[in-house]
Order: structure tokens, then C-alpha cells, then sequence
């Protein structure tokens, strides 16, 4: 089976396994307490955010999950990055290995909103600079599944993202947001800010 095929199947197996379950098993609401009994959640600097490196219906190509808790809505938002890739200048890897992610996914939430270009009067505009433009932030690759409408597992919004770190390798980023992102999101800015 080709990695498109593991990919697609790993993502339906997962659905599978956890019927009722969101992204990785993780479900809107969550809260920190009973997702710590089934991950090791390390404190990150800013108020509400959890590192993990292994879920128990993760990927088995992500080692990095971000948890999003916020005090009153509990999870709202799952970043997930897999490792860092090499990649050739033209970005040859790093376009394969996104359509492969894109396809996983649409497979599961339908087609997508896809983000391919270069910014305006960007220097890296020739074909070898496709990975240098991306490292520099100048160029986009990226999917958006906007379910708001028709919600799947409480989910509002997907987002796959392709970022490169210098012109020789990058990687892949799912965000995960639920419906409760806005008021999360909301609820931690006011602790942040409730001794001011």
C-alpha cells in the first residue's frame, strides 16, 4: 500500500476505533483532567496550553500535539505537527507529502478551501526559491475545511499547513478547532487579564 493509501486508511481506521470520538480520540469539552489520564501533559508558557508527544488514538506520523483548554470550555483546539523533513529547494517533498495529508483529510471532511501562493513582490520567486519563500513566510500551502455549518465531531474548523524552517526541510501542521474555540479563546484572555 502506497503512503496516500496507509494515510487515508489510518484516518478511517482511527474514525472506526472511535466512533464517537473527535481528532485522535479527544473530544470538544475535554477537560484537562481526563485528558491528562490518558496522555502526559507538560505546562506550556502560555496559560491553557498543553504539550504532548504521544495521544492514545494519535497519528503514528505526529510526536508533537498542542492542547487548547480553556478554563470554563475545556479542550477547543488541537495542534498537531509531525517531524521535521528534508526537502529540495523546489519543495518537491513538501508538496507530495501536503497532498497526501489534503487527501486524508478530504476524505473524512469533504473538499477544502485550498491556499497555494506568493506574496506580492516577494524575492523568492523563482522556482528553486519554493521552499526559501515558505521558510520566509512569503509563500502559503495550506487547506481549510470550514465546518461551522455542518459541524463533524464538534469541529468548526481544519486546517492542514505546510511550513518550512530553512530551504532544506519543513513540516506538516493539523489545527483543530471546535466549536467552543471563540469562547475558549475568550475565557482565557479574561484570566490572563482578570489582576489588571
Amino acid at each position: 500500500m502506497d503512503r496516500r493509501g496507509w494515510l487515508v486508511g489510518a484516518i478511517i481506521a482511527g474514525a472506526s476505533a472511535a466512533a464517537s470520538a473527535g481528532p485522535f480520540g479527544l473530544n470538544e469539552g475535554d477537560t484537562l483532567e481526563a485528558v491528562s489520564k490518558l496522555a502526559k501533559l507538560k505546562p506550556m508558557e502560555t496559560a491553557g496550553v498543553y504539550k504532548t508527544e504521544r495521544l492514545p488514538n494519535g497519528h503514528p506520523d505526529i510526536h508533537d500535539y498542542r492542547l487548547v483548554f480553556g478554563p470554563t470550555t475545556g479542550l477547543c483546539r488541537i495542534n498537531a505537527v509531525g517531524p521535521t523533513r528534508p526537502t529540495n529547494s523546489f519543495g518537491e517533498q513538501v508538496r507530495t507529502e501536503f497532498t497526501e495529508w489534503q487527501a486524508a483529510l478530504a476524505s473524512k471532511y469533504g473538499a477544502p478551501e485550498k491556499l497555494d501562493f506568493l506574496d506580492n513582490g516577494s524575492i523568492w520567486n523563482e522556482p528553486r526559491d519554493w521552499t526559501m519563500a515558505l521558510a520566509k513566510k512569503e509563500r502559503t500551502l495550506a487547506a481549510v475545511w470550514k465546518l461551522d455549518r455542518a459541524p463533524v465531531d464538534g469541529l468548526s474548523v481544519v486546517r492542514l499547513e505546510a511550513h518550512a524552517f530553512t530551504s532544506a526541510n519543513y513540516a506538516i501542521r493539523l489545527v483543530y478547532e471546535f466549536s467552543n474555540f471563540d469562547a475558549c479563546k475568550a475565557s482565557l484572555l479574561s484570566k490572563r487579564n482578570a489582576n489588571l
